[in-house]
């Protein structure tokens, strides 16, 4: 899927990158959607940190993200050897223990194992920035 939104007010155009589909979202502002920042906020310098596309994938199946996580979740991108996740440190503890809440309420097994490897992936991620 290939997104296009030139300008911030503009209506978002997207393109399948497969099978050249087109088509216009408009009407998204102040939606559910929405994860624009309502307001100004200070910036901390983020890191990029490959995860395996299967760790992503975990990822973008989070039901229980705030916006900031989300907004994080949403940003992940690919790259040759995996997925690229740019995140500040307190984003990603944020996102770690977002993770950890929704795997330990998970009543699907083999969706918990999949949350347990986000996890996992996401700790490591951490102890080896800091």
């Amino acid at each position: 899927m290939i997104v296009r939104r030139p300008e911030t007010e503009a209506p978002i155009r997207w393109q399948c990158s497969v099978c050249d589909d087109t088509g216009v979202i408009s009407n998204w502002e102040n939606s559910p959607f929405d994860l624009r920042r309502r307001g100004l906020t200070v910036t901390q310098p983020a890191d990029n940190v490959v995860i395996a596309n299967d760790v992503a994938a975990a990822l973008r199946n989070l039901q229980l993200l705030d916006p900031d996580s989300e907004r994080l979740v949403f940003r992940i991108h690919a790259q040759h050897d995996g997925a690229v996740l740019s995140a500040t440190e307190d984003d990603l503890e944020e996102l770690i223990g977002a993770v950890a809440a929704e795997a330990n309420h998970e009543p699907n097994r083999r969706r918990q194992q999949r949350l347990d490897a986000a996890f996992d992936a996401l700790n490591d991620a951490a102890a080896d920035r800091g």
